[in-house]
């Protein structure tokens, strides 16, 4: 069964902004579901919507909901908000979607849609992924001047998808690999959607204890940083790392050998400025940045490491009178970052030599700008918006 969060739709005022004929719409195709529930549909005009009732059954959905309705529901609902309500319009736009009289809500044009291109709609929740990621490994081009421009990157990814079947076919992940493509400024992005290997679960349906055998989905994440001419990866294993690099490299750039792994990141600013290696007053768009978390190790000591947790580190450390130890080897390093306009601080994750992991999306070109300029990115240039 699809993924689904009942909280989305199984809540009357929600489904109450959808349109009547929308609503109705997307559910008679499963009529004889609900009516087995104890919904009724309306057989008029004038018969309102038992909209407690509805949002009732879809609060417990159970195996008798078809995995396309449980789908066509956690898409819509995710998708449906008043802030992509931009984006659905000129998605629906583009594929001449009848987007019915000017009172059409962002739920509506994901529902209308979803009705007629549902890949359309699938397409844009893959690429809300991306702002969900945050843990990425870097690459540097191998020679740092040769920066190619967007618009000579392909977008007929055939061949590559050809490519990357092969190995995931070989790794028993299944075939069917697609690879999307999305600009943005100053980067293009990359979403892989790929099979993993098989999985049986035991499962129920009804009073009988059963076995279900499935290949799960996975989507990952490459992007090429037209600013600083590097690749950054969010994959769960080493092999699809070493796959992504090579493969985008030879199909994209024609070298497989391209992108090279290199160090980007250190923690030395935390050694040798201590507090000081904080300082944002320069980076705009920042409130301010306090250490929250710190490891590092005696690698002439047995490998003996510490970690320090508190709201503010550096601070907890000088009311013990201690400080960073300049012979130790910093492992890890978390930061919490205040950007202005926002309510609550950003989780800034720093781990030597090439991880880091923060939320992405427009905002997080102000936190790469304000580690360039404290050194604890030690590749590229300054970011641009």
């Amino acid at each position: 069964m699809a993924r689904f969060n009942p909280k989305s739709f199984a809540q009357p005022d929600l489904l109450k902004k959808v349109q009547v004929r929308n609503l109705l719409e997307l559910l008679i195709p499963y009529q004889p579901f609900f009516e087995e529930k104890g919904f009724s549909f309306p057989s008029d005009g004038v018969e309102e919507i038992n909209y407690l009732k509805l949002a009732g059954i879809l609060a417990q959905p159970d195996e008798n909901m078809e995995s396309s309705l449980v789908e066509a529901l956690h898409v819509i609902g995710n998708i449906g908000t008043d802030e992509n309500f931009d984006e659905l319009l000129d998605i629906a736009r583009r594929n001449t979607v009848d987007t019915g009289d000017g009172e059409a809500t962002a739920i509506d044009l994901a529902t209308r849609i979803w009705l007629a291109v549902p890949e359309a709609l699938v397409r844009m929740e893959r690429a809300e992924l991306f702002h969900r990621r945050k843990k990425f490994e870097s690459f540097r081009a191998k020679n740092p001047k040769e920066v190619a421009p967007a618009e000579s990157l392909p977008r007929d990814f055939t061949e590559l998808e050809q490519d990357l079947d092969g190995w995931f076919e070989s790794r028993k992940r299944g075939v069917g690999c697609k690879v999307i493509r999305k600009d943005s400024p100053g980067e293009v992005r990359f979403l892989i959607q790929h099979g993993q290997p098989c999985k049986r679960e035991p499962s129920r349906k009804g009073a009988q204890s059963t076995c279900t055998f499935f290949r799960p989905e996975k989507t990952d994440v490459v992007i090429y940083d037209l600013v600083n001419n590097e690749f950054r990866i969010n994959t769960s294993t080493l092999g699809e790392l070493r796959l992504y690099v090579q493969k985008f490299g030879k199909h994209l750039f024609g070298d497989e050998e391209k992108f090279v792994y290199t160090a980007k990141y250190t923690l030395d600013p935390l050694r040798e400025q201590g507090p000081a290696a904080l300082c944002c007053r320069d980076v705009p768009g920042i409130e301010w940045v306090r250490l929250q978390e710190i490891e590092y190790s005696w690698p002439n000591a047995f490998n003996l490491a510490e970690k320090y947790s508190a709201d503010d580190v550096f601070q907890s450390l000088a009311a013990l009178n201690r400080s960073i130890d300049l012979k130790a080897e910093i492992l890890k390093a978390v930061f919490s970052v205040k950007l202005e306009g926002e309510k609550k601080p950003r989780s800034v994750s720093i781990r030597p030599r090439n991880t880091a992991a923060y939320g992405r999306g427009e905002k997080a070109v102000i936190i790469e700008t304000w580690l360039r300029a404290r050194g604890f990115i030690l590749i590229g240039m300054a970011a641009r918006a």
